[in-house]
């Protein structure tokens, strides 16, 4: 554990932004050395995937699996492929994020092709001449192109191969829908929306801002529905019994059905869901908590599914990988089915594709601490090098959980007590 050290602020604007340019700088040379560890793990450990190794980097670092992954690649490309780009990063010219940016760009050049890429972005970043995050990734995408044209085309062709509609739950009760379509398509919605939208705002009895009237155009378009107020509606809300009779005002949990992750809502607006008009189609699946846990399950099949696998959905809302909160795509076993491990909610958990896919890696080892049906459902991860790290279900709707304290018993083993 490190011990907080307190050094007095500085006195004068000028010392403020000295020190915080300093300590950028400072940050940018631990970043190179995170990235020199980072592929010198992925050597010691020549057997383990690339998976299984960014998900230790994820775990030291504090990140999701996906994260790490993404990390330990950049540090593979930027200690092998880019070495300039490096030197750049350990002086402070450059921070990690636009480290990553350059190195993931340099993931789409022929690596015959990748010195004369790196030799190119030593002279850019060499010349000082200040570039944000945008300027310098097409910055970068310029000199690829030069180099391969052919690669960048091919590039494109795959990207829109690769399109699709995802969506992300914001904090404030909505959700951010993004859609990833060819540049053309996408130009050729907007221009459409927001004509229409220009056209409907000069109606007389028009009091919807133009924002409002573009979103109101989108889901329209795509349900079916006059207006985005109504648009049927399924939903997973775990609610307290007091809180859904009106004797409450604990938040419920709300958990979507087609991905993304859940999260909070309001007593008040959680009532009106439920008892909402059966003529607007909204169906509503209500999972009640006692005061300690949802009501657990077991199967006699192999797999989980059925009303099983919506209650492990419902209890454990996102993945169950430490820093992971991935939405739920796979549920599987804690101790294996091979193993004898029972199809139950205890010796389940949700995770995302890639995590349940690490948990299958050599050295990776689940192990369930949850022993009787009030107890808080624990799960602790073991990685090929030693790191122990444990995870615990959300508490149900209504309970006021203990204080969680994360303590460290010794190198890389973190322990989460209440």
């Amino acid at each position: 554990m490190f011990e907080a050290v307190v050094d007095p602020l500085p006195g004068t604007p000028g010392e403020c932004v000295a020190m915080l340019e300093e300590l950028e700088a400072l940050k940018s040379h631990l970043a190179a050395r995170q990235a020199r560890l980072a592929a010198h793990l992925d050597d010691l450990q020549g057997d383990a995937s690339a998976r299984s190794v960014g998900a230790q980097v994820a775990l030291a670092r504090h990140e999701s699996p996906h994260r790490g992954t993404r990390l330990l690649a950049m540090a593979c490309t930027l200690v092998d492929d880019l070495p300039h780009v490096l030197a750049a990063l350990d002086d402070g010219l450059i921070n990690e994020h636009r480290a990553e940016i350059l190195a993931s760009e340099a993931e789409h050049v022929h690596s015959a092709l990748r010195p004369d890429y790196d030799t190119a972005l030593g002279e850019l970043l060499g010349t000082g001449v200040p570039l944000g995050d945008r300027s310098l990734r097409l910055a970068a995408q310029r000199i690829a192109m030069r180099l391969d044209d052919q690669a960048a085309a091919r590039r494109r062709e795959r990207a829109h191969r690769n399109r699709h509609v995802t969506s992300r739950r914001r904090e404030d009760g909505t959700t951010q829908i993004t859609a990833v379509v060819s540049d053309v398509h996408a130009a050729a919605i907007m221009q459409s929306l927001h004509q229409r939208a220009a056209q409907l705002k000069n109606q007389p009895d028009e009091d919807r801002s133009h924002s409002q009237i573009v979103a109101d155009l989108f889901v329209s378009r795509l349900t079916g529905q006059i207006t985005a107020t109504h648009t049927p509606v399924a939903l997973n809300i775990v609610i307290s019994a007091e809180a859904l009779l009106g004797d409450g005002d604990e938040p419920a949990e709300v958990v979507p059905m087609y991905g993304g992750a859940g999260g909070p809502i309001p007593a008040s607006v959680a009532r009106r869901l439920v008892t909402c008009a059966p003529e607007m189609g909204t169906r509503v699946r209500r999972l009640f908590a006692d005061t300690d846990q949802l009501v657990a399950m077991e199967s006699t099949s192999r797999t989980f599914d059925g009303l099983l696998r919506q209650f492990i959905t419902l209890r454990d809302r996102t993945c169950r990988t430490p820093w992971c909160n991935a939405p739920l795509r796979q549920h599987d076993h804690i101790t294996p089915d091979h193993a004898g491990g029972p199809t139950s909610a205890p010796n389940g958990q949700g995770l995302c594709t890639a995590c349940n896919q690490l948990k299958e890696e050599p050295g990776w080892h689940h192990r369930l601490l949850h022993h009787y049906d009030l107890d808080p459902h624990d799960v602790e991860t073991t990685s090929p090098a030693g790191q122990t790290t444990r995870t615990r279900a959300p508490d149900p709707p209504g309970l006021i959980p203990p204080d969680p304290t994360w303590t460290e018993e010794s190198p890389g083993h973190w322990v989460l007590s209440a």
